[in-house]
């Protein structure tokens, strides 16, 4: 087959692409302007799209790991562009870095369990249940947990990569290239997957430190898996317009639609499970996360449902709609800007929240933090734990369902323990007006500086969109500098032909029958 293999990074994309990183930059710069004193929206976004993008790299890799493992012989076609998505971990590091440095340094307030003294029984900030967690919420496990894995994570990548390349000149009859692939490949799986929970732990759920989730990292995971493949989709479909990758079929855009429509299902029973066990259980210090995004950020909350699990549904579902370029290109478009929605989701309020204690903090308005211990399992043990304004309201006959009333006393102990971060949400609910000789006012001016709508908190606004071009753009610059040192068709893989001449068996009628599947 006469195939063209090597790819060109010409100058007009690599133009455009610095014009989108260079817009990318003036946004994160603006959207520092007129910030708080902690500059946290500048903060979340950097490091909503650092994580987001490394993240893209690092399910590039786990998945073409998985592949190889599995000897799934159809994707060799498409190997190359997942090894150079792979690569931009490198990039990714370097990205971390800064946020590391936000920690030791205290540059930024994105994590609450990092204000000194927190962990001090002898301090007035003194929190139990974050001193509790500092053996893993601290700057030294933050530092080994995020760089230090992804390193790792790395140095496989760079392995796989450099073993790829010289097969392609080097591969002997009895395949000792490809076998060394696979031993990367399959040494990888369990490093990515043991390691990928702590990575997502610390860097996303540890902002709300008062909350937790076993499904968390599995969640966060299928998450950016998502946004990878439907980025590599897109991918495809481009080089293929700029005439490059003639020999990736309809078949093979086919299986990928088919992961992308399977994943986005399995991303919408994680989360189900976690939303449904966490409302069934009605645990304060579980519920209090949902409560937050759910009362406060309900467009955030329902788009995240509509945008990555409604849509992708609707319109994957159909057999020949995966086979269709127009509409493969829309539905990636809407899964890649979904789950970006869905990191936003996951940072964004826990962050304004943590900002937010820590402007109180400087303030003097910190005594809840000594109250701070672990909520008890029984409504009696956590009644003494209760504020004279929560048992005054609990004398208030509240119609409840007779669950919610069951933890409700737990409920009003997480939000008394946690201070800032969870305290505010059941005044949110309309109790001020049980609290007026208390400062409801004050109350009320509290409440609003938390859950009042603030654009690049609340939704997106043009910054954070600029951001995300910027971000995007030194992916694709970093990605095509990586296409182009290598070619396109791994050209001694021992599945090539297989890979080549792959079919899913599905019939497809000609044009003039309008082109569906059967």
């Amino acid at each position: 087959m006469n195939l063209n293999t090597q790819f060109v990074f010409d100058g007009k994309l690599k133009r455009n692409l610095m014009i989108g990183m260079a817009l990318g930059v003036a946004c994160l710069v603006w959207s520092a302007i007129g910030d708080d004193e902690y500059h946290t929206r500048f903060w979340t976004n950097y490091l909503h799209n650092s994580v987001f993008f490394t993240g893209i790299a690092f399910t590039a890799m786990f998945f073409m790991c998985a592949q190889i493992t599995a000897f799934a012989g159809w994707m060799v076609a498409v190997k190359r562009i997942w090894e150079a998505m792979s690569q931009f971990m490198l990039v990714g590091l370097v990205l971390i870095l800064a946020l590391v440095a936000g920690v030791w340094g205290h540059l930024h307030h994105l994590y609450h369990w990092n204000v000194p003294g927190i962990t001090d029984p002898e301090s007035p900030l003194y929190d139990e249940i974050i001193a509790g967690k500092s053996g893993f919420l601290s700057p030294m496990f933050y530092t080994i947990g995020t760089v230090g894995f992804l390193a790792i994570w790395y140095f496989w990548a760079y392995k796989l990569r450099q073993n790829s390349l010289q097969q392609d000149e080097h591969e002997t009859a009895a395949f000792d290239h490809y076998k060394r692939e696979r031993k990367w490949a399959a040494t990888f799986l369990p490093l990515g997957g043991f390691l990928s929970t702590v990575f997502f732990w610390e860097l996303m759920m540890s902002i709300d430190p008062h909350w937790y989730s076993t499904m968390f990292a599995w969640y966060t995971t299928i998450s950016v898996l998502l946004a990878g493949l439907s980025l590599m989709i897109m991918l495809i479909l481009y080089l293929q317009s700029k005439g490059y990758l003639e020999y990736v079929t309809r078949d093979h855009l086919h299986d990928l639609g088919k992961y992308l429509f399977g994943i986005s299902v399995f991303w919408t029973y994680l989360w189900f499970d976690q939303f449904m066990l966490i409302w069934y259980a009605n645990v304060g210090e579980e519920t209090i996360y949902f409560k937050e995004r759910m009362n406060n950020y309900p467009v955030l909350f329902w788009g995240n449902l509509l945008l990555n699990f409604v849509t992708p549904f609707l319109v994957l579902m159909r057999n020949d709609t995966k086979r269709k370029v127009g509409t493969m290109f829309f539905a990636c478009l809407i899964v890649f800007f979904g789950h970006w929605w869905d990191f936003f989701y996951m940072i964004k309020p826990g962050a304004r929240i943590a900002a937010h204690e820590s402007k109180e903090i400087s303030e003097g308005k910190h005594n809840k933090h000594s109250e701070a211990a672990p909520v008890p399992s029984t409504p009696e043990a956590a009644q003494p734990a209760a504020t004279e304004e929560a048992a005054a309201a609990e004398t208030t006959p509240v119609e409840e369902p007779a669950a919610a009333a069951t933890e409700g006393h737990a409920e009003e102990a997480a939000a008394a323990t946690v201070g800032g971060q969870t305290g505010h949400e059941d005044t949110a609910q309309g109790d001020h007006g049980d609290h007026t000789d208390h400062g409801g006012s004050a109350e009320h001016n509290h409440d609003d500086a938390l859950t009042g709508f603030k654009l690049g908190f609340t939704i997106p606004g043009i910054q954070e969109l600029g951001v995300l071009v910027g971000f995007l753009s030194l992916f694709l610059f970093f990605f095509f500098r990586q296409l182009e040192r290598a070619p396109l068709v791994p050209r001694k893989d021992p599945f090539l032909e297989e890979s080549l001449h792959h079919s899913t068996g599905a019939y497809i009628e000609s044009e003039g029958d309008g082109g569906h599947g059967h």
